[in-house]
């Protein structure tokens, strides 16, 4: 059973990362931009002279992987990825050295027997000059590791989207190698490399990794709202809700609303959610 208190108090240690060009060409690479190679509006994303980073990059930057583990509070090893969200302070530069101040933030009982639902908070500076450049929340949902007495409803409610049809949808093509792409931005997990690992998880064949569904989500907001400006998206959040195996075809549904969007994607051809009670804040 999880100790909150000990979780509550642990620090979880500062994480740093130096990123390259290369990093971020690899990074928008797997989440479809080149898909047109004669595009230039894409290409401004693939070329090292004059390049822009997608803004979904940053929920990679400098990550504390695993600190859990690292905590020593009774958590059981049994946990998904349940939600993201990232504020921009400034637009994300294509390369450089950040430092991430981490620190565990909200965290939920949803009772005996069911899940733990823990949050950390990431506070990602220039290593240079110290600047703020973006405010990340990332949740995960610890099966079974409920009953351990917290609270059981967030401080913040959530996401509602709006009870009518999306004014629009726009699909976005994933590739059958898109996760041995994506895992080249660090995340090895095998649950998206490994078939074994996927069957043994009850997956008939490695799925995709959430945040990539959530870069390709991004990029897909990043094209038909924001004409391929990066700077113009200033947060994103969204939780995650089921699986995308790769070669699927993702719907972003949108839904327009003062100050950005709502947005929910879907794998049609299973009808199924797979990122929901999404919203976006889009600059002008």
């Amino acid at each position: 059973m999880l100790d909150l208190h000990k979780l509550s108090a642990y620090k979880i240690p500062d994480t740093e990362m130096t990123v390259t060009r290369r990093d971020t060409v690899l990074y928008n690479l797997s989440v479809g931009l080149g898909a047109d190679p004669v595009d230039e509006a894409q290409l401004r994303f693939l070329r090292p002279g004059d390049l822009s980073a997608v803004p979904s990059m940053a929920t990679m930057i400098a990550m504390p992987y695993a600190w859990i583990r690292k905590a020593d509070a009774g958590f059981s090893g049994k946990s998904v990825h349940a939600g993201i969200r990232f504020r921009l302070h400034e637009p994300l530069p294509p390369e450089g050295s950040f430092v991430s101040v981490n620190a565990v933030g909200e965290i939920l009982d949803k009772g005996p027997g069911k899940a733990a639902i823990v949050s950390n908070e990431r506070r990602i500076h220039d290593k240079a000059t110290g600047r703020l450049l973006v405010s990340i929340r990332s949740t995960n949902m610890f099966r079974g590791d409920g009953g351990f007495g917290g609270p059981g409803q967030p401080a913040e409610p959530p996401v509602e989207l709006p009870d009518r049809s999306p004014d629009a949808v726009h699909e976005m093509p994933t590739l059958p190698q898109q996760g041995l792409l994506y895992q080249l931005n660090g995340d090895w997990n095998p649950l998206h490399n490994d078939p074994e690992t996927a069957r043994s998880q009850g997956f008939p064949r490695p799925i995709l990794h959430g945040l990539c569904t959530y870069g390709i989500t991004c990029h897909a907001l990043l094209r038909h709202l924001c004409g391929y400006d990066p700077a113009r998206i200033r947060m994103m959040t969204a939780n995650f809700t089921r699986p995308v195996y790769p070669g699927e075809t993702l719907a972003v549904r949108i839904w327009h609303a003062p100050g950005g969007v709502f947005f929910q994607t879907a794998v049609p051809a299973r009808g199924e959610t797979v990122l929901d009670r999404g919203f976006a804040e889009i600059g002008g």
